[in-house]
């Protein structure tokens, strides 16, 4: 056991990291690398495939307003091991599919809502329990092993499928998801108050507070009808739900698109890797700042990235630039999550957290299912994805328009 004297609060955000890494690195983070072997198996279509990301995305954030109240009164430790469970038995069966409808089940919904339960909603929601003044940091930690996941998951990917076919890999995926099981029975608490602890490893009586007392913090609505008339959760919703459908787009066209380069498949892999390495930096980097600096300033340093990449991309550009365009949009993907979290954590408090992050992903919802089909249908229509990038460009410039209308209390902290 650990020691009980000891702030458990990091050992907690190193759990978070690896429950991310798996969710993500073994799901929707390398699904890439496997759209051209089920094309070619199967006898269908870039936007049919690509459809399978769009229900699972739809399923991922559909499962929101049920999995967050469950983290905010629950057993976050119950709820992420069920989760793990669900992940590795949906990847298991994944192998054996032999029908598209089956592939679009268990990827779909099964794996979708084990993702749901075991990566970033819950591993956030725990982590912003049990930090206040150093949250950002320890959400950028924590958020770290979203990227971290494909950058470690996809060269091993590519190599599998190369060597021994993509069910293998999925049997292998399967495996990777049941390890951070002990992890999670072993670390995980709902809060400090739990373990006679406070938030950041401070000082001062362990006897629970109530909500927000002591923090900087403001009470959010309290059920979801608060929400639905509170204009805040509206603005930041609709303004991030378009960033990250816009990014679960571009992830799925990665390789993809690195081949109409001209980029082989294992090297395409790689890219994927090199991705996910460089958000990791972003997240770490973009995370900390937010302890200190306007979370819509943050925001739209980073849309604006992501415009002036999406902008080159247009032109079709070399390898070279490729892999170099490929970095620095990765650098501002990953600074997103974190930020985004500790706003959401900043204006609604953390004891209302799970609730308000679930019941954003039914917002965001219409954005991640839409965004890979289109993309996938425009780059079947017209042989490029130049339109598809278009669209993303319109998209992202919609977004930041949106952040305008973001207004937060006096009291509440850096907007």
């Amino acid at each position: 056991m650990f020691d009980r004297s000891g702030f458990r609060g990091w050992w907690i955000v190193g759990v978070a990291f690896a429950t991310q890494a798996v969710s993500i690195g073994c799901s929707i983070g390398t699904f890439s690398l496997f759209i051209k072997s089920i094309v070619e198996e199967f006898g269908t279509s870039y936007a049919e495939v690509n459809a399978g990301i769009a229900v699972m995305t739809v399923m991922m954030t559909g499962a929101g307003p049920i999995v967050g109240p469950m983290l905010d009164r629950r057993s976050i430790r119950g709820v992420m091991l069920i989760g793990a469970g669900l992940c590795s038995s949906s990847l298991l069966l994944l192998s054996f599919s032999s029908e598209l409808w089956q592939l679009g089940l268990l990827f779909g919904v099964s794996l979708a809502v084990g993702v749901a339960m075991l990566g970033p909603l819950a591993s956030a929601t725990v982590v912003a329990k049990w930090f206040e003044s150093k949250r950002g940091r320890a959400l950028g930690i924590a958020n770290m092993g979203a990227p971290a996941g494909p950058f470690f998951f996809a060269p091993l990917a590519g190599w599998l499928i190369d060597a021994v076919g993509w069910r293998s890999t999925l049997q292998v995926y399967a495996g990777l998801s049941l390890l951070v099981m002990p992890l999670i029975a072993l670390v995980i608490r709902n809060q400090p108050s739990d373990l006679g602890q406070v938030p950041d490893g401070g000082t001062g009586s362990t006897l629970p507070m109530p909500p927000h007392q002591g923090s900087s913090d403001r009470p959010g609505p309290a059920d979801a009808m608060g929400l639905v008339r509170d204009r805040n959760f509206w603005a930041i919703a609709l303004a991030i739900g378009i960033v990250f459908g816009v990014g679960t787009g571009w992830n799925a066209q990665i390789v993809p698109f690195a081949s109409d380069l001209g980029i082989e498949a294992r090297s395409a892999a790689l890219a994927v890797g090199l991705t996910a390495g460089v958000a990791i930096l972003g997240t770490l980097l973009f995370g900390t700042l937010a302890d200190t600096v306007s979370h819509r300033g943050l925001l739209w340093s980073l849309i604006a990235a992501q415009i002036v990449a999406f902008a080159a991309f247009r032109t079709l550009p070399s390898p070279t630039v490729f892999y170099a365009l490929l970095s620095f949009f990765a650098l501002a993907a990953g600074g997103f999550l974190p930020v985004y979290a500790s706003l959401v954590a900043r204006t609604f408090g953390p004891a209302s957290f799970g609730r308000v992050m679930g019941t954003a992903g039914l917002v965001m919802l219409p954005f991640g299912f839409a965004a890979p089909i289109v993309a996938g249908a425009l780059r079947d229509a017209a042989g490029s994805y130049t339109s598809a990038f278009s669209v993303f460009i319109v998209s992202f410039a919609v977004s930041a328009a949106v952040l305008l209308l973001v207004r937060l209390p006096v009291g509440a902290r850096r907007e």
